[in-house]
C-alpha cells in the first residue's frame, strides 16, 4: 500500500536522456540536466514531510527516521560514474548511460550504526517505495549488499546531486548510492532497510541482474572497465592530415591503468594517456592522431589495475565503435 503523500507515474522501464549519451558527455562533472533517468516501475513522487526510513531486522533498535533526521547527521561528499547496467532482459547489450557526478548524503554506515547493526548480519537489504509490474513481475525494487560494502565509507543515503537536493525523478527526497557498482543498486526512494544473514530473495537479487561466470551466476555489481571515445563524433567535419585529438573517458570500480585506441577498426593500437581519477570518478584519455581521407573507424579499449579488460563484443562493457569521415 502505498503511503501517504506519494504519487506513482506508471511508465513501465523506461529511459530518458540525450539522444547521443557518449558524445555528449563532455564535462567532467555531468550537468544533472545531461544526466540519464531510467525507472523499471515509473517515477515516484514523495512529499520530503511524509517521507521516512525504516531500519530494522537484525538490529538491537529498530530505527524509524525522517528526513529532518537525516539532513542533522553528517554529511560527506563523493565523486563517482553513474551507470546504469542497462535492461537485465539483455544483459550484454551496451547502453552506454553514463556520468560523472557528485553525490552528497549520510554514510550508510553511520544509519547502520544508530540502529545498532548485529554481529550476525551479512547483507543489507534496501526497498525502495515505487510499486508496479514489470516483466511479469509485480513487487516492490530491493536489493542487497554485502555487509563488507555496505559498511563501506563511500557508500551513502543521498540528498544531493551536483549540489543541489534530488528531484523525485532523481529519486529524491533520499536514495542509496553505492559508488563503482552499477546504477541498479542505487535504490531510488528508499523506504526500508533491513539487515539479514542472507542474501534476499527477491527478483532483482535473483531473477534479474545477475551474469553467467564460471562458479555460476554472479550479481551485477561492481562496474567493469568501460571506455569511449566522445571526440571526434561521427558528425564532426575532419580534415586529411589534420592533426586532431582523440579523447574521451575510462571508468570503472577500479582505477583505470592503460588505453588503447585504434584509429584503423582494430587492426593496430596505440597506447593513450590517462588521466587520474578522484573518488571513483572516470579518467580521461587522449591521443593525437592525424587522420586519412575516407572513413576511419575508431576503438578504445581499457584495462584496470587488476587486469581486467574489455571484450570487443557481447558485453554491456564491450568496446567502443566510432565511424568518422575525414575529407580530403
Amino acid at each position: 500500500m502505498a503511503r501517504t503523500g506519494m504519487h506513482m507515474t506508471k511508465k513501465g522501464f523506461s529511459f530518458q536522456g540525450p539522444a547521443d549519451v557518449v558524445h555528449a558527455v563532455k564535462s567532467w562533472i555531468t550537468p544533472e540536466d545531461d544526466l540519464f533517468l531510467v525507472t523499471h516501475m515509473g517515477f515516484l513522487e514523495i512529499d520530503p514531510e511524509h517521507w521516512h526510513l525504516d531500519v530494522d531486522g537484525l538490529v538491537g533498535n529498530p530505527t524509524r527516521l525522517h528526513l529532518s533526521d537525516l539532513q542533522a547527521m553528517p554529511q560527506r561528499e563523493y565523486m563517482s560514474v553513474h551507470e546504469c547496467a542497462g535492461s537485465p532482459l539483455a544483459p550484454t547489450v551496451p547502453k552506454r548511460r553514463i556520468g560523472n557526478v557528485i553525490w552528497k548524503g549520510v554514510p550508510l554506515s553511520l544509519v547502520l550504526e544508530r540502529a545498532k547493526i548485529s554481529s550476525h548480519a551479512s547483507y543489507i537489504w534496501t526497498s525502495g517505495l515505487e510499486w508496479g509490474e514489470y516483466a511479469d513481475v509485480g513487487e516492490a525494487y530491493q536489493k542487497d549488499l554485502p555487509i563488507g560494502k555496505a559498511l563501506a565509507e563511500e557508500v551513502i543515503l543521498a540528498l544531493e546531486i551536483n549540489g543541489r537536493p534530488l528531484t523525485p525523478e532523481r529519486g529524491g527526497p533520499v536514495r542509496l548510492v553505492v559508488p563503482g557498482w552499477y546504477g541498479t543498486n542505487s535504490v531510488k526512494w528508499v523506504g526500508s532497510i533491513t539487515a539479514a544473514d542472507r542474501r534476499a530473495s527477491g527478483a532483482y537479487t535473483t531473477r534479474f541482474y545477475n551474469d553467467p561466470a564460471a562458479s555460476g551466476m554472479k550479481p551485477v555489481w561492481g562496474v567493469a572497465p568501460e571506455s569511449v571515445v566522445v571526440s571526434p563524433s561521427p558528425n564532426d567535419l575532419l580534415s586529411a592530415d589534420m592533426p586532431t585529438k582523440i579523447w574521451g573517458w575510462a571508468w570503472g570500480d577500479h582505477q583505470i591503468s592503460s588505453v588503447e585506441v585504434s584509429v584503423d577498426g582494430g587492426g593496430s593500437w596505440r597506447t593513450a594517456s590517462v588521466g587520474p581519477r578522484e573518488g571513483r570518478s572516470w579518467q580521461r584519455f587522449e591521443l593525437s592522431w592525424t587522420p586519412t581521407s575516407g572513413q576511419n573507424i575508431l576503438l578504445c579499449r581499457c584495462t584496470d589495475e587488476c587486469g581486467a579488460g574489455q571484450p570487443l563484443t557481447d558485453a554491456r562493457n564491450a568496446v567502443h565503435t566510432v565511424k568518422v569521415e575525414v575529407d580530403p
